[in-house]
């Protein structure tokens, strides 16, 4: 399937857009004292060999005995990778210890009792000072954590002071090095996993000094390295069209991952300060509607309405797409001049609303995270709620599939459907949000492939749908991009 440079640049353009503005405002709260150490990192990093399936990475390191897996610690998923890689390495491999950044080598007594289940987790956490010293959401961590005492695996705090000094790094560094590598040589044929912030993973900065004391030693080592969610990467993924790719090859013995979008990314660094200065463990998620807001407004060329804003639900800890598709629900209601009050409308138009609603959000989600998708499965339980019929799962696979166009008898199998379960809310709403998802990729499909514009979305936006049949008439003209 090929898809158009320009369009895959407009919304790679898009999303950066919004990265440098949660930047900005990231910024104006935590000036950087030092940029050199993370440019360095950045510079390194900043193109790929291939694409790859993410078992590859399994088999990749499946020799080695040491792998840095680099952390964002804002972001909760980053961590949960690390709690899905050990479940998946200790199915071939069993001698593992893992070494952990959050907890000072000095604590390894306190953190060997709570990890025994000699110590309650409160009293740990106060113990080793962990909201005064690290202070990054503790849900991530602490899964890390129970996964590895669930699967046996030796955990090690190996970070030390001065942690919050940019310009003591290089000692910092030195100090973890040595921990490092005394593990390794206390246990050479063992496999050491070192979770770190990435910006110390650069070739020169930890992974070298623990070399060259091993060098010196003449301790083997075979590394491996795992980064997380690189902008640069994500970038040349995106451009290029693999914007669904969740792994590549780097280089030899290293790899990247991406299970969040840069939005995501930082978005989560902008909380985490934010809770910080605000001593507020909800943050300030206004933050996150403002932007989606501002650049999804200039995107579609629609007047920005202040009221949108104001009607999105609480969006604490939900994730973007979730959080993108509420606004364009707002944004699309504001277009019709329904955000106050909705407008009167048979089962089946409401029905059909729902679903071009449905529609607009999850493309606007899959503009800024390409990646999403999980649409089939979602058809299988919608197809077992509403009762499974020949004709009627004819009609919802053509719909589903964007690479084909339904014909009149689909639509009339459809709307058969919805009139004999117009009493089944439950069923309904699922089969509204399937088809609006369905719908939603099929509009993206289009978009990059150039058969729809920008100008055709912000008419849909803007097609009031106030009479009868107009809903499924709007949405069967839809089925022809």
């Amino acid at each position: 399937m090929t898809y158009s440079k320009q369009r895959l640049r407009e919304i790679a353009e898009l999303q950066r857009k919004a990265v440098r503005r949660i930047q900005t405002d990231i910024g104006e709260i935590h000036p950087s004292p030092s940029r050199k150490y993370i440019q360095r990192f950045s510079e390194e990093f900043d193109t790929f060999e291939c694409v790859c399936e993410p078992v590859e990475i399994l088999h990749g390191i499946a020799q080695s005995n040491l792998v840095w897996i680099g952390d964002y610690h804002a972001l909760t998923e980053s961590q949960m990778y690390v709690v899905r890689l050990l479940k998946e390495l200790t199915q071939t491999k069993h001698r593992i210890a893992l070494a952990v950044e959050p907890i000072f080598a000095r604590n390894q007594e306190v953190l060997d009792l709570w990890m025994s289940g000699k110590l309650p987790e409160q009293e740990f956490l106060e113990r080793i000072r962990y909201y005064e010293e690290w202070g990054c959401e503790w849900s991530g961590y602490k899964a890390i954590f129970e996964t590895a005492r669930e699967l046996g695996i030796p955990v090690y705090g190996v970070d030390c002071q001065p942690r919050n000094d940019m310009r003591s790094i290089g000692r910092r560094d030195l100090g973890v090095a040595r921990r490092v590598a005394r593990l390794i040589e206390k246990n050479p044929g063992r496999t050491l996993i070192v979770v770190f912030g990435e910006s110390h993973l650069a070739a020169h900065h930890l992974p070298a000094r623990v070399r060259a004391i091993l060098k010196r030693k003449r301790i083997p080592v075979r590394e491996s390295m795992i980064l997380q969610n690189i902008d640069a990467l994500y970038w040349q993924l995106q451009e290029g069209g693999h914007g669904d790719a969740r792994a590549v090859r780097v280089r030899e013995d290293c790899y990247g991952v991406f299970n969040a979008t840069p939005i995501e990314k930082y978005e989560s660094f902008r909380q985490y300060l934010y809770k910080c200065i605000e001593e507020d463990s909800s943050g300030d998620w206004t933050l996150l509607v403002q932007t989606l807001s501002e650049i999804m407004t200039e995107f579609f060329a629609i007047k920005k309405n202040e009221s949108v804003v104001s009607h999105m639900p609480a969006l604490d800890g939900i994730p973007l797409s979730a959080a993108t598709e509420e606004f364009a629900r707002c944004l699309h209601q504001a277009c019709r001049g329904e955000l106050e009050k909705r407008t009167a409308r048979a089962i089946q138009d409401q029905f059909f609303v729902q679903v071009i609603e449905k529609g607009l959000g999850y493309f606007c989600s899959k503009l800024l995270d390409s990646s999403r998708d999980g649409i089939e499965p979602l058809a299988e339980r919608v197809l077992s709620e509403i009762g499974l019929n020949d004709r009627l799962a004819k009609a919802i696979e053509l719909l589903v599939d964007p690479g084909k166009r339904p014909g009149a008898q689909h639509f009339a199998a459809l709307r058969s459907a919805i009139e004999s379960k117009a009493g089944k809310q439950k069923a309904m709403r699922m089969l509204s949000q399937l088809l609006g998802y369905a719908l939603g990729r099929r509009l993206y499909k289009a978009y990059l492939q150039s058969r729809i514009s920008r100008k055709e979305i912000q008419a849909l936006f803007n097609d009031p749908l106030n009479t009868p049949n107009r809903p499924l008439e709007c949405y069967r003209e839809l089925h022809q991009f």
